[in-house]
């Protein structure tokens, strides 16, 4: 799936509406962003039912793609027609919380109708609050998803162009699972512990001059505990500590080429949330990441683990975000023979919001990503930059758009590309 940013192209639809209108808004609250921030004129009210609010909201547009199959040569160029409807359902208890979400990401190319996608998630959350310091919460979640032509998985392109076997559509699975955490305090000591599981489940894909390819050897569950304690200092600075473990168990007892794919994989990192002012908000964590393989023949991974999300209120109609991350993903790819055992994607971004006026918000984001692969001799290095603008028309209407360029820079011949997006949507909600 290709992701955009807000763009600039709906501030020029409606600049000359909005001349002349105050930029004023009320105080952020400690630790808001400029997008969090309420506007009561014109936020979405809902439909009451009892203690739950029923947010329907539905959006639909166009987006130009300029290079849809993501190739370094022979770029084909299309519009889409995008449709995204959603429902929120929230609780409002005194205590203790029930929420249900579901969404639709649903596609028409106007020229390739193999590009069509028909994405949609199912979530369902509550927390019970068994006292003062202690919680217990739960999430179940049900999601159809596809891969983009940007995917490193994705196999479409021989030196810029298709060639034999190569994937004739979207390649669509499903994710489902949950998680159960408790959260407990001890007077400045938190703690949460945590358990997840996710199965992932893969459709065969048709390809190019040849028969579907079967990828149920990409079929498994990931299961997954974390353990996080922190002690608040008293002064916005709460240091931490985490530990995770991870277990990746595939469908079948062999890939395709023979190998074991099952691993098991640990987390072990230090760092601090912090609240500085009420200006500077978020956290920052470094420390081991590590991947191991039954397979002999799967090549292990052991690195630096990252994460950072930080927000700076830099006055109060701007705020300035940034993020890095550092994952180890699954990975099927083949090389001359030499399999992928996993990849290493690392993430820095930076991104500005604005609020040009009470119902025009701005925004602009960089971003930069790796995929540096274990086992084969393949980095690829993704550069994204957007700029973007909603128009909140009132509580029930608005207009968002944007621009987002894309490039690809990887070792390997043939992998790079150039991509330029532009998308205008209306939305509506209740």
């Amino acid at each position: 799936m290709k992701h955009t940013s807000l763009s600039i192209l709906a501030l020029a639809s409606v600049a000359t509406a909005l001349t002349g209108m105050p930029a004023s808004a009320q105080e952020l609250e400690r630790g808001e962003t400029v997008l969090q921030r309420r506007r009561p004129e014109v936020e979405q009210l809902g439909v009451r039912a009892g203690s739950f609010n029923f947010l329907p909201r539905f959006e639909v547009g166009e987006t130009y793609d300029s290079n849809v199959f993501l190739t370094e040569r022979n770029t084909q160029s299309d519009w889409i027609f995008v449709a995204r409807p959603s429902l929120d359902i929230r609780s409002d208890f005194t205590n203790h919380a029930l929420n249900f979400s579901a969404s639709g990401d649903f596609g028409r190319y106007h020229r390739f109708s193999s590009e069509n996608y028909n994405d949609y998630r199912l979530d369902l959350n509550g927390r019970y609050d068994v006292a003062r310091e202690t919680a217990v919460s739960g999430d179940v979640f049900h999601r159809r998803l596809h891969e983009g032509r940007s995917d490193p998985d994705v196999f479409t392109q021989g030196q810029g162009t298709f060639s034999l076997g190569s994937f004739a559509e979207p390649v669509i699975y499903y994710a489902t699972g949950g998680e159960a955490a408790i959260t407990q305090g001890f007077n400045r000591i938190r703690a949460r512990l945590s358990a997840t599981a996710t199965n992932y489940s893969y459709n065969d894909v048709a390809t190019i001059g040849g028969p579907k390819a079967n990828l149920d050897d990409r079929d498994r569950w990931e299961y997954g505990t974390a353990l996080r304690v922190g002690y608040d200092l008293g002064t916005g600075i709460q240091p931490f500590v985490q530990g995770s473990y991870t277990r990746t168990n595939y469908r079948l007892n062999a890939d395709f080429a023979g190998r074991n794919r099952d691993s098991n994989g640990y987390e072990i990192v230090a760092g601090t949330t912090l609240d500085l002012t009420g200006l500077i908000t978020g956290e920052v964590y470094a420390g081991y990441l590590s991947k191991k393989y039954s397979d002999a023949r799967m090549e292990d991974f052991g690195g630096l683990a990252l994460g950072a999300q930080l927000n700076w209120a830099v006055t109060q109609l701007t705020t300035v975000s940034g993020r890095a991350s550092r994952t180890v993903r699954e990975s099927d790819l083949t090389q001359g023979g030499r399999v992928a055992s996993s990849y290493t994607r690392t993430i820095g971004a930076l991104g500005v919001d604005h609020e040009l006026l009470r119902n025009l918000l701005l925004n602009g984001r960089l971003q930069w990503r790796q995929d540096d692969f274990t086992g084969i001799e393949r980095t690829d290095n993704v550069y994204t930059a957007g700029a973007g603008a909603t128009y909140l028309v009132n509580r029930y209407l608005y207009l968002t758009g944007g621009y987002t360029y894309e490039t690809r820079k990887s070792n390997v011949n043939g992998l790079d590309y150039k991509d330029n997006l532009v998308f205008l949507r209306v939305g509506a909600q209740m």
